[in-house]
């Protein structure tokens, strides 16, 4: 029987499904962009179903964690300093996840924002052995200029900081640190809202890697959602890596 409740982590409020059995592994969910750890529900039961266990962390500037205006002009910077919290904030999560399970293993998985953050995580936390990002990049310096150019806005004041805080985290720059572990990035070929484009030529690269077991699905007139087909080849990559 699945189960679902709330959990805080270090400060972080998160949702906590179990499968009810031992499970496959478990998954580190982030949710995307103005979205919130209990709009995520039916993805993680829909995981919890097919045997794995989820924790479902609310990010900064979301959910109970305060949500700001996120239509205005202001709120880009906050879409980066939201992935770089959420990228400090993992350890800590996964910590809890090995305090619970020792030695299940790990898998980060995300949409859109959390794409990009899932990407990130598994760039910088060894712990996870595969990651699924939906509709999300892994090239986050050529993202940041799309984005920009895509939606008009002019560079932000602290520009430069924050180019510097991308290059520091960008997971296009250490494809190396993946050696041994695998990834998976699934893409709505028609989506507006997140240039596949970046995350294409960061999988051209992750391909290179010959010790990298990588895959990119990419799904014809599909937008920014994420579809059943989609939670279906995640959950088939799932059941083969972990």
């Amino acid at each position: 029987m699945i189960e679902e409740r709330n959990v805080n982590v270090e400060g972080i409020p998160c949702l906590r499904l179990t499968c009810g059995g031992a499970p496959k592994g478990v998954v580190l969910f982030y949710h995307g962009w103005t979205s919130t750890k209990e709009l995520q529900s039916v993805r993680g039961h829909l995981l919890a179903a097919y045997g794995y266990d989820v924790l479902i962390p609310d990010a900064v500037n979301h959910g109970e964690r305060g949500p700001i205006d996120y239509e205005t002009e202001g709120a880009y910077p906050e879409f980066w300093q939201t992935i770089f919290q959420n990228i400090r904030e993992a350890p800590a999560l996964i910590d809890y996840i090995r305090t619970c399970y020792k030695e299940t293993p790990v898998a980060v998985m995300g949409h859109s924002m959390g794409g990009f953050t899932a990407l990130g995580v598994m760039t910088h936390c060894s712990e996870c052995k595969t990651a699924v990002a939906i509709n999300g990049s892994g090239w986050w310096d050529e993202s940041e200029r799309r984005f920009r150019a895509s939606l008009h806005i002019a560079k932000p004041d602290g520009y430069k900081t924050l180019m510097m805080q991308i290059a520091a985290m960008d997971p296009y720059d250490y494809t190396q640190r993946l050696a041994g572990r695998s990834v998976l990035a699934l893409n709505g070929g028609a989506d507006t809202v997140v240039d596949n484009a970046a995350e294409t030529m960061y999988m051209e690269k992750v391909l290179k890697e010959s010790k990298v077991d990588s895959k990119f699905i990419t799904y014809d007139e599909t937008g920014h959602f994420v579809t059943t087909n989609m939670m279906g080849d995640a959950i088939d990559w799932l059941n083969h890596q972990l």
